[in-house]
């Protein structure tokens, strides 16, 4: 691999910072304008080396090419070889051919020189640079391109070529060695040769002249003789005149010669005889098969061996390498030429031929391998910066920026080239004017300019493909900027047609719609495209909810059917134009229906950031966000390189400071066409590029920032950057207007100005209707409009801010938004403050995480807060957040045990609407008792309240005079609904004493049966002494229910029972007697069985022992009797009373019952009852009290019930009865036995019966006589 000087790409580079810094530390510019650098005090001295250091370099090819040792090897081979006449170096171009040829020289010089002379005088040894030429033959392109894209090529002829080889061959000699050649070049004329030549000439010709004409010659001495005064006759003095005059004529004849007569030719001589002579200067320049001789003669005359021919494979002409070759073998064949061989080197590609020919036309061919390609020029690159940085001058150029840029260099001059160029560029723009460039961008302008040199030409005149790819991104952005906004207005068309329209829902608009186009109150039919009565769209389609109502422009519907009442069916022609704008309302509803209001607003500033963002939108972000197609038109696409280094950005809108000096007051021409724009009013794109703002500023009239085409970013950062001026102020005014433009300047511009708080400010004391313009616009998102509030607040005093607060809409925006003070957490604090206090900012609700404690304090403090449920959580939170569990349902108790007075006083001067909208706003309420007392007592005109109040919260009074006692017992018309509501909660202990008190000033009332209704069973534990008999007589004649006075009447025992029982009613009398209530008399036996007999005997069952003392006293009625053997009557009062009473007062029911109740029957009771019963029951009557008669008694019985009795009626004979076998008549059996009526029993199965063995008594009557 060829190297060169200082480099060795073999070799690992010792890599540097990622930044090469390279820039001269101290320079200073001298006053004819030209920079020179001088050492700064504070450097250290400079070495010998540093101070003969330059970074440039020359193009030429070197002579100490590093790693070539095998090349010259190969070439001193080569040469050793007589047999090799044809030698090629064959590489790319820029792969160091020459150099290789030119090291191979040196390096021949030097190996020849270290033989001493004697040796090379012995053995005639020369360098072969001795005797050698080069000849150089390249064509290079010219700068405009071709349609392909490629460079045209400049042409020249086969003939014009081998001229030019032989002009280098002949031009490189003495005219003097080669004195028969025709190709002789002007030389220069010595005059002094000249002059001894002319004075040689003179001597001749005087000798002749003496010789052949002495007459002649002796006039000449005589009159030289004659000339010289007479002390100067004698002949010496004539000697010295004749040579003095010798020495003058060939002065002047050399002066002559020299001036006049070497500018002519003699071109014809013209002979008498009409036969000219012509000079053979006119002959045609003959090339090699015309001029073999010249070429014979010169190799003859001059000795030369070798001839390096380089870059005669530019010319794409193979057919010189055939004469070549042709005559390479002529002059090896020629005789004359003594010292052989001839040979020729070639530094050529290695694609000239063809593999078979290239082979067989070289002799020798030695490959080279390029020094520099597209892989290690980088790395090269890197090594000049290295070299320079050690050297004091150090350049701000990344290794990632030589990496990034190499790969488009690949040839070693180029890459040369650019490096001196960018050290001229630098040190002229950069280091001589001061400016503020990029060490980086100006290189990747000198690669562009080394590589497009033409493109870069066109540059100076503000064309070209740069200029072209800048005017491609405007008119890209344009475009694109154009598409958004129409995106834009849509969404803000939507977004304040849905704000400002009447109707909020589609149904809303449609019944508008239809009630517009009906021209009345009607039946809506549909819609039409005709004047039809038959509607395309039906009434229930156009009503539904997802109905697309564009299908009514879609379907050309003009008429709407209606049925009109009394006149039937109608169709009206409607208004197109109307129903459109309704279909556009109905888009706009639909939208934020289904989007939001808030999303929209976030998608309309997206589209608004989005729009921003391409204005200010580099080369670098453009290409990286659209392909190069997109943006770029196909002319600059093609251009690899460039587009490479805008997407880099390389090469930004700022080319124009790295190819220009600037003078101080000078502008571009964009800067003028700015201007231009401003005078004719004709207004450009914002972000318009301006190069010298400053000039631009001072060259425009202060009328002239009045005008909308003043509106440009640059300027306006220029203006602020300086002092107040008109020029500022007249900008600031008309950008206050409230206009379209001059909002989308100010909305764009705070997003790329670096003085924002500078610009709202300013702007916010020009227009006091600034902040009630953005809050109003719905298009503008909560983010942005914060942004401006911050600004606004940092920046303003308390009198800007009263002005901006018109109509209060500060303070409404501020009252809007519960995270405003977090959101303005990063504002000046001293400011916040001031605006609440000065606007009186009352807070709804409040996010108070990171939110200063001194802007907390002030809005708690001062209660800038509407008393609500959250704006208490808030204020708790910030103040104990250990309470906050407790406040969900102790709201009151919570403030109370807070202990924040400007709280609790807040509470106390709202405490209605406080225990209104705060207290019973929460689900669940449990304050503590004596809280619950305050709030009521604290709302005792509020008896609504005070209800729900009640009702709401969770607690108990132990005491119900805990609850406003005294105040009750005053006001106890005031207080009534508390304490039933208290009852009615069951808020109070549940015992007498409670009871009693309310009883006390409500008497029984409703709500106190129904309390002690509800708690009968606990009353009926509690110790009743409390109780007063005025009470009980009250409860028992009360309408409770019986259930509740059967558990408290026995505990509601009166002390002195004086109550009439007449006056009670029969339900609870009959709980009193149930419960022995009062004492059993004759006469209370009385007066109850009067009110009812049932609870007569109630009253004497509950009383037995009474009643049985007392029965003489009592009246006896059979239903009494009938009552009382039945019932729950203790048996031995039964028999008593049975006994006393059955035989008088027997009834069939007393009668059929006997047997069962056991009662005492004797045969007189047998008698009655026998008597009450009939027939049908006798028998019964008989079996169940057969024993109280005897056989007598039973004969008679037996005869009276008849039937199956009739055959033991008869007694007149012995014989068989038969009866069912019954255990009725198995116990009458053996009571007949028992007196003798019978002989024997017994128990057989029928014989009639055999089959069911139905069992039958064989009674055996015994004969009385």
């Amino acid at each position: 691999m060829i190297g060169i000087p200082g480099a060795n790409v073999n070799q690992k580079i010792k890599r540097v910072s990622p930044i090469i810094s390279i820039e001269r530390t101290c320079n200073k510019v001298s006053n004819d304008d030209s920079a020179q650098q001088y050492k700064c005090p504070d450097l250290p001295q400079q070495s010998k080396e540093q101070k003969n250091y330059s970074e440039y370099g020359d193009l030429l090819p070197v002579d100490n090419i590093q790693n070539g040792d095998e090349y010259i090897a190969a070439l001193r081979w080569a040469f050793g070889n007589k047999k090799i006449k044809n030698i090629a170096l064959t590489g790319p171009y820029g792969s160091g051919k020459s150099s290789i040829i030119e090291t191979f020289l040196a390096e021949d010089e030097k190996s020849v020189q270290k033989e001493g002379w004697p040796k090379r005088l012995l053995t005639q040894n020369k360098a072969i640079r001795k005797s050698a030429l080069k000849i150089s033959m390249a064509t290079f392109e010219k700068g405009n391109s071709t349609q392909d894209g490629k460079n045209e090529s400049i042409s020249v002829k086969e003939d014009e070529v081998e001229q030019g080889i032989l002009k280098q061959l002949f031009y490189k000699v003495e005219p003097g060695k080669i004195p028969q050649s025709r190709y002789r070049k002007l030389h220069k004329i010595r005059r002094l040769t000249v002059f001894r030549n002319i004075g040689i000439g003179l001597i001749l010709t005087s000798l002749l002249v003496a010789i052949f004409g002495a007459s002649i010659f002796e006039k000449y001495i005589r009159a030289i003789t004659d000339f010289l005064p007479a002390r100067f006759s004698a002949p010496i003095f004539t000697v010295a005149m004749i040579v003095l005059l010798l020495v003058v004529l060939s002065g002047v004849g050399s002066y002559l010669y020299v001036t006049v007569i070497s500018r002519f030719k003699v071109k014809e001589v013209k002979l008498p005889t009409d036969t000219t002579v012509q000079s053979d200067n006119e002959t045609p320049d003959s090339v090699f098969n015309k001029n073999l001789d010249e070429i014979m003669y010169f190799f003859e005359s001059t000795g030369y061996k070798t001839v390096f021919f380089e870059d005669l494979d530019r010319l794409t002409n193979p057919k010189i390498f055939v004469h070549l070759r042709e005559l390479n073998n002529l002059l090896n064949n020629d005789d004359a030429i003594k010292d052989k061989p001839i040979v020729f080197v070639y530094a050529v590609r290695d694609d000239i031929f063809s593999r078979e020919d290239r082979t067989k036309f070289f002799d020798f061919i030695i490959p080279v391998i390029p020094v520099i390609n597209s892989t290690n020029s980088g790395e090269i690159l890197l090594q000049m910066l290295q070299k320079a940085a050690e050297n004091g001058n150090k350049h701000e150029i990344s290794e990632g920026f030589v990496l990034d840029v190499a790969p488009y260099i690949s040839d070693m001059r180029v890459l040369r080239n650019i490096y001196n160029e960018f050290v001229v560029y630098k040190k002229t723009l950069r280091t001589a004017q001061g400016l503020s460039l990029s060490d980086e961008q100006m290189l990747a302008m000198m690669v562009f300019k080394n590589l497009y040199p033409n493109d870069f030409a066109d540059i100076q005149d503000e064309t070209g493909i740069i200029k072209t790819a800048f005017l491609d991104k405007q008119a890209f952005l344009a475009k694109k900027q154009q598409e958004l906004q129409k995106r834009i207005d849509t969404y803000a068309d939507t977004i304040t047609g849905a704000q400002k329209d009447a109707m909020k829902t589609i149904k809303e608009l449609k019944y508008a719609m239809i009630g517009t186009f009906m021209e009345g109150f009607h039946k809506f039919g549909g819609f039409s495209s005709g004047f039809s009565h038959q509607p395309s769209i039906a009434a229930e389609t156009v009503m539904c909810d997802d109905f697309d109502m564009t299908e009514l422009q879609r379907k050309g519907c003009n008429h709407i059917c209606i049925y009109v009442y009394n006149h039937g069916s109608q169709c009206l022609k409607i208004d197109t134009t109307s129903l459109n704008s309704y279909i556009n309302r109905w888009k706009q509803i639909k939208e934020v229906s289904k989007n939001g209001l808030q999303r929209l607003q976030e998608n309309l500033q997206k589209l608004r950031d989005e729009q921003h963002s391409l204005s200010g939108m580099a080369f670098v972000q453009l290409l990286s966000e659209f392909s190069v197609e997109e943006v770029l038109s196909e002319e600059v696409h093609s251009n690899k390189l460039l587009v490479f280094l805008l997407r880099r950005g390389y090469v930004d809108e700022k080319y124009a400071n790295y190819i220009n000096y600037f003078k101080g007051t000078s502008i571009t021409k964009d800067d003028m066409n700015f201007i231009l724009s401003v005078k004719n009013q004709t207004p450009l794109s914002f972000d318009y590029q301006l190069t010298k703002t400053p000039m631009v500023v001072e060259r425009l009239q202060p009328y002239e920032f009045e005008q909308k085409a003043i509106c440009n970013f640059a300027l306006m950062e220029e203006l602020l950057a300086k002092s107040p001026s008109d020029k500022l102020t007249a900008f600031l005014a008309q950008l206050s207007d409230e206009s379209e433009n001059s909002w989308n300047f100010i909305d764009e511009f705070i997003d790329r100005t670096t003085r924002l708080d500078i610009f709202i400010g300013l702007l916010a004391d020009k227009w006091p209707g600034m902040w009630a313009f953005i809050s109003a616009n719905e298009t503008i998102t909560y983010e942005q409009q914060l942004r401006y509030l911050r600004t606004l607040l940092n920046v303003s005093d308390a009198a800007v801010i009263k002005a901006q607060n018109q109509d209060g809409c500060m303070a409404c925006y501020f009252e809007q938004h519960e995270d405003i003070l977090q959101q303005l957490a990063s504002c000046n604090t001293a400011n916040v403050i001031a605006t609440i206090n000065d606007l009186e900012v009352r807070f709804e609700a409040l996010q108070i995480a990171g939110v200063p404690n001194e802007v907390l304090d002030c809005v708690f403090d001062g209660c800038h807060y509407v008393l609500s449920d959250t704006m208490i959580h808030t204020v708790v939170s910030y103040k104990d957040t250990d309470m906050l569990e407790r406040l969900a349902e102790q709201p009151y108790t919570t403030i109370v045990d807070l202990g924040y007075e400007p709280l609790i006083q807040y509470v106390y001067e709202n405490f209605a609407s406080y225990v209104r909208d705060v207290v019973l706003a929460h689900a669940t309420l449990s304050d503590r008792a004596e809280d619950i007392v305050d709030m009521l007592v604290r709302l005792k005109d509020q008896q609504d309240l005070q209800l729900k109040l009640v009702r709401k919260e969770n607690f108990h009074l132990d005491s119900i005079e805990a609850c406003a006692g005294e105040q009750v017992r005053a006001e106890s018309e005031k207080w009534k609904s508390v304490w039933n509501a208290l009852l009615e909660k069951n808020a109070v202990g549940i015992n007498w004493e409670n009871g009693i008190s309310y009883w006390k000033t409500y008497k029984l009332s409703e709500e106190l049966k129904r309390y002690i209704s509800i708690h009968a069973d606990e009353l009926s534990k509690e110790d009743p002494e409390v109780v007063p008999d005025d009470f009980i007589q009250e409860f028992i004649l009360a309408d409770v229910e019986p259930t509740i006075k059967e558990r408290l009447l026995p505990v509601l025992r009166m002390k002195n029972f004086t109550l009439a029982i007449s006056s009670i009613d029969e339900p609870t009398l009959r709980i009193m007697i149930d419960c022995q209530y009062f004492a059993f008399t004759d006469k209370a036996y009385s007066e109850v069985a009067s009110k009812s007999p049932d609870l007569g005997l109630s009253f004497i069952l509950h009383n037995q022992g009474a009643y049985m003392e007392q029965c003489e006293k009592i009246p006896m009625t059979t239903n009494l009797l009938e009552d009382l053997l039945p019932s729950s009557l203790r048996q031995e009062y039964k028999s008593e009373l049975f006994s006393i009473y059955a035989e008088k007062y027997m009834t069939t029911k007393i009668a059929l019952q006997m047997k069962r109740l056991c009662m005492p029957v004797t045969q007189d009771i047998f008698d009655a009852a026998w008597d009450c019963v009939d027939e049908g029951e006798r028998g019964q009557l008989l079996l169940e009290n057969c024993p109280v008669l005897d056989a007598a008694d039973l004969a008679q019985k037996f005869s009276e019930i008849g039937g199956d009795y009739t055959a033991l009626a008869d007694r007149t004979r012995r014989h068989e009865a038969e009866l069912s076998a019954t255990p009725q008549h198995v116990l009458l059996a053996k009571h007949l036995q028992t007196v003798g009526y019978i002989t024997s029993w017994e128990e057989k199965v029928s014989p009639l019966e055999k089959e069911t063995s139905r069992k039958v008594l064989k009674l055996r009557i015994k004969q009385v006589k």
